[in-house]
């Protein structure tokens, strides 16, 4: 009798070693997964600021990039009106095209795309709630095909650019032959061949920085509203 009483004791102490280790386990892991999920969460609160910073310096980016193209056109369209005035004479065409044009653009066209690239390449997207997940790949999509329009448009310009100016020796600093060594080439010029490609490239580059100008403005719209639909799921 008192063997089987010291046996049973035995077993119940046993028996509540192993309960408290369960327990133990138990709280162990669920403290783990706490930790793993406050991990997770700091990480989706880190990139949704870092995203949010790389919106907000898009749109400084692109406003500058506009203003920048913008005071450009305003040049553009006081030569335009110049060489379309009634007075203007071929020695007023010819000293545009020789002294005042320039052919060449700023063809900065970046955006600040790193964060999400970083979510795309850890699969870290995944802590992103699914509908603001969606819009931000829509954004992405609208970022990356402005950027290519924008890039074709330059390459297009580029191209005729370099046409113009390997026929028309244009008044840059950087220009080999500099000076009256010169004269010969524009005295010259054949009068009807100028006016043609002084039209097309200036029309061209008119036309290349109002697109761009239309295509980043709109980029800016959309920039911004994204902005508000993320704070307001962070609230």
């Amino acid at each position: 009798m008192l063997s089987e009483n010291k046996l049973s004791k035995y077993l119940l102490y046993a028996i509540g070693e192993i309960v408290l280790v369960v327990i133990g386990i138990l709280i162990a892991l669920q403290v783990n997964n706490l930790n793993e999920q406050s991990k997770k969460e700091q990480l989706r609160v880190n990139y949704v600021n870092s995203l949010l910073s790389d919106l907000e310096s898009d749109i400084i980016l692109l406003e500058n990039q506009i203003l920048t193209f913008n005071t450009e056109l305003e040049k553009l369209t006081s030569l335009s009106k110049r060489l379309s005035s009634s007075d203007a004479t071929f020695d007023t065409i010819r000293n545009i095209a020789r002294y005042e044009f320039l052919p060449f653009f700023n063809p900065s066209n970046n955006l600040n795309i790193d964060t999400y690239n970083a979510l795309i390449s850890t699969g870290d997207l995944d802590l992103i709630q699914p509908l603001l997940r969606r819009k931000i790949q829509k954004h992405n999509a609208e970022q990356l095909e402005t950027l290519k329009t924008v890039e074709l448009n330059f390459k297009l310009y580029a191209e005729l650019g370099y046409k113009y100016a390997s026929q028309f020796p244009i008044n840059f600093e950087f220009n080999a032959i500099k000076g009256k060594q010169m004269n010969s080439v524009w005295e010259q010029v054949n009068e009807n061949k100028l006016k043609s490609s002084l039209n097309g490239i200036l029309t061209m580059k008119i036309t290349n920085y109002n697109m761009t100008n239309i295509l980043r403005e709109k980029l800016v719209e959309k920039t911004k509203v994204l902005i508000k639909e993320i704070k307001s799921y962070e609230k």
